[in-house]
C-alpha cells in the first residue's frame, strides 16, 4: 500500500481528489466565482482573437469602401479633364470662325478610316446642314481635307493625308508655286515647283486659291525640306501639315465665301 501512495501517478489524483472535495463544501458564491475566473482565464485568448477579427474585417470593409470613393472620384476628375480641354478646343474654334471670311459649319468626327489606301473621316454635318460634295474641311490648325460623299446627316472626308487629295499651294514668302499631295511617310510634299523657285525650310504654305475647291490663304503647312537634286527639273520639297490628324475631334466645313 505504501507503495502506492508514494507513486508518481498518485500525486496528481490525490491533487484533483482534494480539490473536488474542497469545492464540494464550499459556499456557492464563492463556487461560482470561482468557476468564472476559470472559464474567463481559459476563454480570454479566444475572446481577445474574436476582437481581432472584427477589428481587421472592419478595416478591410472602410478600405474597401474607400477604395471605391477613390475611383469615382478618379472618374469625376477625368471627366472634368475633358471638359475643360473640349471647352478650350471649343474656345478656340469660336474664335477661329470669328475671324475668318467664310460661312463654316462646324461638324465633330463619328469615324475615322481604319485602310491606308484610302484615309479619310466621317463627320456628323451632311446635306441638312448644306455640306456638298467637294466643299473644303478645315480647322483652327489647318487644312484638313475636302468632303467627297454626303447624305442628310453626314458627310466623308478625304484627308490631306490621302494620295488623292491635292490642293494648288503658295510659298507665302516667296509667292511660289507648286501643288500639295500625299506621297507617303509622315509629310506632304510640294510637287512641280521649278528648281529657280526660292522656297526655304521654315516658310509657310498655303492654298493658292486655284483648282476651285479651296479658297485662298488657308494654311496647309511648313518646310521642313527643300533642296535641288541635280538633273532635275523641279525642287524636292516636303510639308509638315499644320493639322495633327491623329486627334481630329471638331472641324469646319467651308460652305461658301461670304459676300
Amino acid at each position: 500500500m505504501r507503495g502506492i501512495f508514494t507513486s508518481p501517478q498518485f500525486k496528481p489524483v490525490a491533487i484533483m481528489v482534494i480539490i473536488s472535495i474542497i469545492m464540494i463544501v464550499l459556499p456557492l458564491d464563492f463556487k461560482t466565482t470561482i468557476s468564472s475566473l476559470g472559464s474567463g482565464s481559459v476563454l480570454l485568448p479566444f475572446i481577445e482573437a474574436d476582437k481581432y477579427i472584427v477589428r481587421v474585417n472592419s478595416t478591410f470593409e472602410q478600405n474597401i469602401m474607400l477604395n471605391r470613393r477613390l475611383d469615382s472620384l478618379s472618374v469625376i476628375t477625368s471627366n472634368l479633364m475633358e471638359y475643360k480641354s473640349e471647352n478650350e478646343r471649343l474656345r478656340r474654334m469660336l474664335g477661329f470662325n470669328f475671324e475668318l471670311p467664310y460661312d463654316l459649319v462646324p461638324a465633330e468626327v463619328v469615324a475615322v478610316s481604319p485602310t491606308s489606301v484610302f484615309r479619310s473621316i466621317l463627320i456628323d454635318a451632311g446635306i441638312r446642314r448644306g455640306v456638298r460634295r467637294n466643299m473644303p474641311v478645315i480647322s483652327p490648325s489647318g487644312i484638313i481635307g475636302k468632303t467627297v460623299a454626303a447624305d442628310n446627316k453626314a458627310s466623308t472626308v478625304q484627308l490631306l493625308l490621302d494620295p488623292g487629295c491635292k490642293v494648288a499651294a503658295r510659298d507665302q514668302r516667296s509667292r511660289a508655286m507648286g501643288i500639295s499631295e500625299f506621297r507617303g511617310g509622315k509629310y506632304l510634299s510640294l510637287t512641280n515647283v521649278p528648281v529657280d523657285q526660292d522656297v526655304a525650310v521654315g516658310d509657310t504654305v498655303i492654298s493658292s486659291g486655284l483648282g476651285g475647291i479651296f479658297p485662298e490663304g488657308l494654311f496647309i503647312g511648313t518646310v521642313v525640306k527643300s533642296e535641288e537634286k541635280k538633273g532635275d527639273l523641279f525642287r524636292d520639297i516636303l510639308i509638315q501639315p499644320g493639322a495633327d490628324f491623329s486627334i481630329l475631334e471638331e472641324v469646319f466645313v467651308i460652305i461658301s465665301p461670304t459676300s
